[in-house]
This record gives C-alpha cells, sequence and structure tokens, in this order.
C-alpha cells in the first residue's frame, strides 16, 4: 500500500480520515483534543523543515501519532531518520502498525507524551500537533528534556505567547521560559478548516532551537518567575522583596537597575541575570 500517495492531496486525506475513522469505529475525543491536520501541503511543508533542519541519522519522535497522517509523511519524506510515533490512544494502534509494516524506520509506541518524554533519550528531535489541553505541560517537558529541536503544531494564541516580548501583553512565565532555553521562531499559521475535526481555533507552527540545556540556573529561573508573574502589575523591586522572602534568598538578588520596572516589562536577560545573582548570592551565604 503506497500510503504516502494515498495521503498526497488535501481531498484524498480528508476522504481517507474519515474512512479510517469510520472502518476502525473511532470517535475522535474532545477530552484528548483529538484533531487531524488534513492539509498535504501543511503536511508536506512540517516533514520538509525537518528534512532541512536536522542532520542524516537522527531519531525523530512524535507526538500524538494519531491516525498516522504526520508520521507517513515525516518518515516518507526523511527515510534516513528513525521516527518514534507516539500515541495514548490504543485504539490507533492498529491503523499505526499498518504505517510501521510500510517504513522500517517507523517506531510505534502507545503511552503517554507526558510520561515518557522527560525520560527519552537517543532521540534530539520532536515534532507534533500537541493536543490542546495538555500544551503548556508538554512545552516545559520538551524544555527540560535533552531534545535539542522541536517543531509543532500548537493553538495560534499559545503561539503568540511564546513568541512575545516583555512589556506585551501575551508576555509571561511560558515566553521566558522557553526564550531562556531556546531561540524561539513562529512559522506560520494554519488555518482552523485543515483540521477534521474543526477545532475552535486557528493553530500556528512553532520552531524551538535549543541555545542551553536545562540546569540549575534554569531551575531558578523557572521558581522566580513563578513567583514574580503572580505580581506581575508590580514594581520588579516590591515583587523581588515578596519573592525572595518566600525563596529565603539573600538581598544582593535585588538588581538595583531593574528595580523601578514592573514585573511584565522586565525581559528574559534581565531576569537570567536576576536568578544568577540569586544563584550566587546564596552560595556566598
Amino acid at each position: 500500500m503506497d500510503l504516502h500517495r494515498l495521503f498526497s492531496s488535501e481531498r484524498n486525506l480528508y476522504k481517507l480520515v474519515k474512512k479510517l475513522l469510520s472502518e476502525e469505529g473511532i470517535k475522535p475525543k474532545k477530552k484528548l483534543s483529538q484533531t487531524f491536520l488534513i492539509d498535504a501541503e501543511e503536511l508536506e511543508y512540517l516533514s520538509s523543515i525537518l528534512r532541512k533542519t536536522i542532520d542524516k541519522q537522527q531519531c525523530i519522535v512524535e507526538i500524538g501519532a494519531g491516525i498516522g497522517n504526520l508520521t507517513t509523511y515525516i518518515a516518507s519524506l526523511n527515510n534516513d531518520k528513525i521516527v518514534v510515533a507516539l500515541e495514548i490512544d490504543e485504539r490507533f494502534a492498529s491503523v499505526l502498525r499498518i504505517i510501521q509494516e510500510a517504513f522500517p524506520n517507523v517506531d510505534i509506541v502507545i503511552g503517554d507524551a507526558l510520561k515518557i518524554i522527560p525520560s527519552m533519550r537517543g532521540c534530539n528531535v520532536v515534532v507534533g500537533n500537541l493536543p490542546y489541553h495538555i500544551t503548556s505541560s508538554l512545552l516545559v517537558a520538551i524544555a527540560k528534556s535533552s531534545f535539542d529541536l522541536a517543531l509543532v503544531t500548537v493553538q495560534k494564541e499559545v503561539a503568540e505567547r511564546v513568541v512575545a516580548k516583555a512589556g506585551s501583553k501575551n508576555y509571561g512565565k511560558i515566553a521566558i521560559f522557553l526564550q531562556h532555553l531556546f531561540e524561539v521562531t513562529y512559522v506560520k499559521t494554519i488555518p482552523l478548516y485543515k483540521f477534521y475535526p474543526k477545532p475552535r481555533v486557528n493553530s500556528a507552527i512553532v520552531l524551538l532551537k535549543r541555545k542551553k540545556a536545562y540546569d540549575l540556573m534554569s531551575q531558578t529561573l523557572e521558581h522566580l518567575i513563578k513567583c514574580l508573574f503572580s505580581f506581575k502589575r508590580k514594581t520588579a523591586d516590591k515583587a523581588l522583596k515578596r519573592c525572595l522572602k518566600e525563596f529565603e534568598a539573600s538581598e544582593k538578588c535585588r538588581l538595583q537597575e531593574i528595580w523601578r520596572k514592573r514585573v511584565y516589562q522586565l525581559t528574559v536577560e534581565e531576569l537570567e541575570r536576576v536568578a544568577i545573582a540569586c544563584m550566587y548570592a546564596n552560595q556566598k551565604t
């Protein structure tokens, strides 16, 4: 069976996805945010980015393989790479086994990506249409893992948040945390009608390229911004006083040059300097 040919046009893809779901008796579950990209051009675009961006012989992890539409494209256009497709819903196992038999570079794993991602070794690229209900949790798990590159489709609103700059309305904890660890790029918007079942909102492709590993400083920053953004409209000086008491940190963490700024105006670089100052000051106490 030439699966790539079957998935080669939007019309074929839409019909094929509906047919496979019907034959397997699968009704997409809203609680799992199950929706499938049915636009051939977008699937090829995602797969071609991987082909151009990563080296040969690398391992690609796909989150939420579902019916296997993206899996098929990735495996076909990246046949020199191993594709490990994760899917939590056992109902898709039989369909995914057909893809595994058709492509020798595909491995199927039925399990929870949130539990699997933190312990994965040997794969440094992750891709997928992230389930809406756990998007933020998955992004954090990817950030704390050993993945060097992530190419993910998320809600457009989430994509706008992760690329937001200091002082903007969308700027917050997830933007700071991801931009601390990655070069974050908003690649493009995907309209909601290119999915089946059709979601309520548009989606967007985001590319994350690793800048640094998650380490002790990253952990300090993560806890710091969690506290600071509970007081995002307060001045940095007042917010830091409250947060440093919580962390039992030294007053030396309070950098004078940022005192008068509001918390939401602090750049990633400024917050990194605060985290480093706290680490250094506490080592001295």
